[in-house]
């Protein structure tokens, strides 16, 4: 059971679960190392405004309470500024290192609270400034991709190192920072300790609600605008989105018009094992190179045969679709068998043109599934399904091969009503 917990904890700490990194986790990971890499140059600037607004108060302050108080009341809050600003390098030199740490951002946050609240200390305890800070960290954490409960447990570990410093000072436990802006503040009245925690606490928490919920909002919008987009951008092929939606509408139209409807599903073999050998941006330039050969091998397919709808498609990191509409013309109709017949050799032509294919001094190979409707299913929307069920075929038996899926029933592979 121990062992078990433990796997979980370890697991809800990586990006990525998987030893055999797909395209898709990799860009995974490159969007948590931009995050991580945008919050520590937002520190790198909130370091330098520190430091500029410290110039200033202690240029405002100099004359009352002398040169040897603002020293000594400068010393500790310098002291945390430093800490910031090696963590802060630290952190951005592991950058890399720490981009499959899904945690690396919040161990920030927690880093910076504990900051926040020894200038909070240092500068007048309940009556500083400093605190409204908790409020920008809660806001930048939820935009940085952190989950609710975890915004959530920064509020509370906010809430709990504020009150220490207030109650600290008030039952004596530690001693009140007396600062010449902070002088007449009633920091021994337990009324006035007690409205002001209620009051930043309820700010505090007020902000973690709209930051884990408005800002999830956000973010939920983005990823559906993403999942709604035609083309992939990555390489210039249609999105998964648009060759779902356009399967079944020419799935409709082929059963209607007494057409075959084909998909062909190509995933590059190993593509893990070439990330790591040669690098990610190796690995890019594999997609676009191959996304680009798909399309000319589409090109000279259609020039050869008359089909109403081909379209090629990006449908995750590595894995790629060419969806083929039956012949359209009247020879061909009848005879369904002859653009079958095309459209496995055109997958033998791929995935032979591939494994001979230098991409830039790499070499790959591919597996592909066949699935054809009305052959292997007769719902359009299950045609992914048996593609997919066809490529599995094709990897288990060792990949750079082409597979079809298992006939599912006799009536399907016959094309026939049969009555019970």
């Amino acid at each position: 059971m121990t062992v078990r917990l433990w796997s979980r904890l370890k697991r809800s700490f990586v990006i990525s679960k998987r030893q055999q990194l797909t395209q898709d986790d990799i860009h995974a990971l490159r969007e948590n190392q931009q995050r991580v890499a945008l919050i520590i140059n937002a520190r790198w600037l909130v370091i330098l405004l520190f430091m500029l607004f410290s110039l200033v108060g202690v240029l405002a302050s100099i004359s009352d309470a002398g040169p040897q108080g603002i020293l000594a009341s400068m010393v500790m809050p310098v002291n945390a500024l430093i800490f910031v600003a090696a963590y802060n390098f630290i952190f951005s030199r592991l950058n890399v290192q720490l981009s499959n740490v899904s945690a690396a951002s919040m161990v920030q946050f927690a880093f910076d609270v504990i900051v926040v609240t020894v200038l909070v200390y240092f500068s007048g305890g309940v009556e500083s400034w400093f605190w409204v800070v908790y409020l920008l960290i809660l806001v930048v954490a939820a935009l940085f991709g952190q989950n609710m409960v975890r915004i959530w447990l920064l509020a509370l570990f906010m809430c709990v190192m504020l009150l220490s410093v207030y109650w600290g000072s008030y039952f004596g436990v530690i001693p009140y920072q007396n600062l010449p802006f902070t002088a007449g503040v009633e920091w021994y009245s337990a009324q006035y300790v007690i409205m002001r925690s209620l009051w930043q606490i309820s700010m505090i928490f007020g902000t973690a609600l709209i930051a884990s919920n408005g800002v999830t909002w956000l973010l939920n919008l983005v990823s559906d605008s993403r999942e709604s987009q035609l083309i992939d951008l990555r390489t210039g092929l249609y999105s998964r989105a648009f060759l779902l939606r356009t399967q079944e509408i020419e799935g409709y139209r082929a059963l209607r018009d007494g057409r075959s409807l084909h998909l062909m599903l190509i995933d590059i073999d190993n593509f893990a094992a070439i990330n790591e050998r040669f690098g990610i941006e190796k690995g890019d330039t594999v997609i676009k190179l191959l996304a680009q050969q798909l399309v000319d091998e589409l090109l000279e397919f259609d020039n050869n045969n008359h089909h109403s709808t081909n379209i090629a498609a990006r449908i995750s990191g590595e894995e790629f679709a060419l969806l083929i509409s039956e012949c359209s013309n009247k020879e061909a109709l009848s005879d369904t068998d002859i653009c079958g017949r095309d459209v496995a050799l055109l997958a033998e032509k791929i995935r032979s043109r591939i494994a001979v294919t230098d991409y830039e001094g790499i070499s790959i190979t591919v597996s592909i599934g066949l699935a054809n409707l009305p052959l292997d299913t007769l719902d359009p929307s299950e045609l992914s399904d048996r593609a997919d069920e066809a490529l599995l075929r094709a990897v288990s038996e060792g990949g750079d091969c082409i597979a079809v899926p298992h006939v599912r029933d006799l009536e399907v592979a016959l094309n026939v009503e049969i009555s019970p």
